[in-house]
């Protein structure tokens, strides 16, 4: 393994996390079954090797540096009832159609990570739904519980941790197969379920933890405390990690965040994404800038999570709303003398009609016509392919 990659703090294990405020875990009632799967997942094989993450890490020191474009993206969320070749053939055509107009323009070759192989945990608003006079926890995605509105199904179930082990380590093999000879899409997910993350946690040979559970593992909006069990597990792997920075993250809080995850600022280990929403980047990103100074992070922007709302009791995104935020972000990034590195997009190369404008359903009333998303609105691959169009100009 290489010298320059992170160590964690003296004397880390992969288990710290469990003395930090927890933040997103769902409330599982058989703790037995829980720790017999986690006894299980620390025997089970890595999803990814180690020295793919280390390839990736290399790579995207070379986004901060100007040499490489991020592209970052894949479903929302991920399925149990996936088709997973067919998911991956797509997904990975999709990935070179957006990249052929990317390097053309920028002259840089394109860094393709996916959200795969691992993105099945989901952080919710609230932590119930109510339909009617019911109250169920609310869905957080197939790892923890089912999609379906009643008790059993909303229960969180430790061995659904099992199956999506599996199926990452299935999704993850037929991605390498089929990326043979060809430019690799590394897999990525949030870091939210940490029973999970925990128990897939290996060491290699230089004293170094990994995360075999995904190449790329990011922080969210609403577990990046501090203090939190999220950046205490993060803090001792030596994946690249991103962080995603929406409107209530302080410009002030960033530094320490950012010393606690990077203490030795090691190129490649920090990503910092973008999601502030088109009303509030003009006003939010600057400072963010200016409070992370020239530590040698990669930047890209999130513009689907910022521009998300309901109408008439389903979540939409507005094409319009994306493009302001992507295009601002560019321009605010090369403004502050930073390296704009790339996108992060939720994005389905299916032809759903979750957002509207950009080439897709024009209104609400058109949205039903392939309305599929387990949580959050995606672009369909026209749009995905629009929105390179739109942003040439911009990267």
């Amino acid at each position: 393994m290489n010298q320059h990659l992170p160590l964690a703090p003296a004397d880390w294990q992969p288990g710290d996390w469990r003395r930090a405020p927890a933040a997103q875990q769902p409330a599982y009632a058989d703790v037995t079954a829980l720790e017999a799967v986690e006894a299980r997942l620390r025997d089970a094989a890595p999803v990814i090797a180690l020295a793919e993450a280390q390839q990736l890490a290399h790579a995207i020191a070379e986004v901060a540096a100007g040499k490489r474009f991020l592209l970052q993206g894949g479903d929302c969320a991920e399925n149990f009832d996936d088709a997973i070749g067919m998911r991956v053939a797509n997904l990975a055509r999709l990935f070179d159609a957006m990249a052929a107009p990317i390097e053309a323009r920028t002259e840089r070759p394109v860094l393709r990570v996916a959200r795969i192989a691992g993105q099945f945990a989901k952080p919710r608003s609230a932590p119930t739904e109510t339909r009617g006079a019911a109250s169920l926890p609310a869905y957080r995605g197939d790892i923890i519980n089912g999609q379906g509105f009643s008790g059993p199904e909303r229960a969180a179930e430790p061995t659904r941790m099992i199956q999506a082990h599996i199926q990452s380590v299935g999704t993850a093999a037929t991605l390498a197969a089929a990326r043979h000879g060809q430019p690799p899409i590394y897999t990525s997910h949030e870091a939210l379920l940490l029973p999970y993350e925990e128990a897939l946690t290996r060491r290699d040979s230089d004293g170094r933890w990994w995360a075999t559970s995904g190449h790329f593992l990011w922080l969210g909006d609403r577990t990046r405390q501090l203090d939190g069990a999220h950046v205490a597990y993060l803090s001792g792997i030596a994946n690249p990690i991103g962080i995603k920075c929406g409107p209530s993250l302080d410009p002030e809080a960033l530094p320490a965040l950012l010393d606690r995850l990077d203490p030795g600022r090691t190129p490649g280990r920090i990503t910092l994404i973008v999601r502030l929403g088109a009303d509030e980047v003009e006003a939010k990103l600057p400072p963010l800038l200016a409070a992370a100074g020239n530590r040698g992070a990669a930047w890209i922007v999130d513009p689907m999570h910022g521009n998300t709302e309901k109408v008439e009791g389903r979540k939409l995104r507005r094409y319009d709303r994306i493009l302001a935020e992507a295009r601002a972000f560019f321009r605010l990034a090369r403004e502050a003398g930073i390296v704009p590195g790339g996108v992060h997009l939720e994005m389905s190369p299916d032809a759903v009609t979750e957002c509207l404008g950009g080439g897709g359903p024009e209104g609400v009333a058109d949205l039903g016509r392939a309305y599929r998303t387990a949580c959050d609105p995606r672009l369909n691959g026209d749009q995905a392919l629009q929105l390179v169009t739109d942003l040439e100009s911009s990267l």
